[in-house]
């Protein structure tokens, strides 16, 4: 079996070029729904057609649409010959995703492999590609549509753990239903999960904060700052007055917290934190873009040290500029960083 490289498409390359969408299926999910004054009821049942029926759009995708302007492709590239007898690159396979930031969630909004690369495993490396860069990029969630009478894809997404999120009867058409095509959103959840602390939370986050802090004091070769100070009860403080958010391991732990108060239309944000066991995984990511969802038409601001290089990089990576500097002392000189509302 070939190994087949999958590599970005540069959109200034890749803009336009059409992928296909046909295919066939054997069968459908019947939906039907129904109410009443007290309820909403949908079902969704896989029926068979009397034989295999071609779905071939009147419409051709394309990759990099302007409604997409934050999109990202990867693919695998071929050759072919072109009308001139001169080789020319041919899409293979491409899967392209594009961020909603709003509500921090990835979108899939393009996955395809040519009829002859099927059954190799491609779809799977793609999607995990896109999972990686959800991750990474600290998103909580991937969205993709599909149709309910593709049965293939609805399997192959399930199989990825994608899980149904809603439908739209009316996507296509008004009678989207009848036609046993309706528009069905699938989810795929990262964890682990951000919410918000609450109080009895609070002691088991400042041993975090202990934990976690404990590298930012090594860079100074000093345990004597202000995370590895602070007591419960200045916590609750903040906690009373602000935001608190914690992220939870699939056993039950918080293994990262951050925290923010608001005043006069700037969020400020602070105690950054994952635990040591979970670094490199985006997690930090994920906790700044979750805090920044409960503030609307604001400007956020947060500070660091000179030395954590690594937290200045990962705030600048998520549009934070340094406005400021305060020089504490010879050793400890602190950078103001913020983020404008867009």
């Amino acid at each position: 079996m070939n190994t087949y490289e999958i590599v970005p498409l540069p959109k200034e390359e890749w803009k336009g070029t059409p992928v296909p969408m046909r295919y066939t299926t054997e069968g459908y999910f019947d939906v039907e729904i129904r109410e009443d004054a007290d309820s909403f009821h949908v079902d969704m049942v896989k029926k068979l057609f009397d034989e295999p029926v071609l779905h071939e759009p009147d419409f051709v995708d394309g990759l990099y649409p302007d409604y997409w302007p934050g999109a990202e492709a990867w693919g695998i590239i071929g050759e072919e010959t072109g009308e001139d007898g001169l080789p020319k690159k041919k899409l293979l396979a491409c899967i392209e995703c594009c961020p909603e930031e709003w509500s921090n969630r990835l979108l899939v909004t393009e996955v395809w492999v040519a009829d002859e690369l099927h059954r190799q495993g491609i779809a799977t490396r793609m999607m995990n590609l896109v999972k990686e860069k959800a991750m990474r990029d600290g998103r909580r969630a991937i969205m993709l549509e599909t149709q309910s009478c593709n049965l293939h894809a609805i399997a192959f997404y399930r199989s990825q753990g994608f899980r149904l999120l809603g439908i739209d009867s009316c996507c296509y058409g008004n009678f989207d239903i009848a036609r046993h095509e309706v528009r069905i959103n699938l989810v795929y959840y990262i964890r682990p999960d951000v919410v918000r602390a609450e109080k009895e939370d609070l002691k088991e986050i400042l041993d975090l904060q202990y934990l976690a802090y404990q590298s930012e004091a090594a860079l100074f070769g000093n345990k004597d700052i202000p995370p590895l100070k602070e007591t419960l009860s200045e916590l609750e403080e903040e906690f009373s007055h602000g935001v608190v958010l914690k992220m939870v391991s699939e056993d039950g732990r918080i293994i990262g917290s951050v925290r923010s108060c608001a005043k006069d239309k700037t969020a400020y944000i602070g105690k950054l934190m994952v635990h040591p066991d979970f670094r490199g995984k985006g997690y930090g990511s994920k906790l700044l873009r979750e805090i920044e969802r409960y503030y609307v038409d604001t400007r956020y601001e947060l500070f660091t040290s000179t030395r954590s290089v690594d937290n200045i990089r990962l705030y600048e990576k998520l549009g934070y500029k340094i406005f400021d500097e305060k020089k504490i002392t010879d050793e400890l000189v602190f950078v103001y960083m913020e983020k404008m509302p867009v």
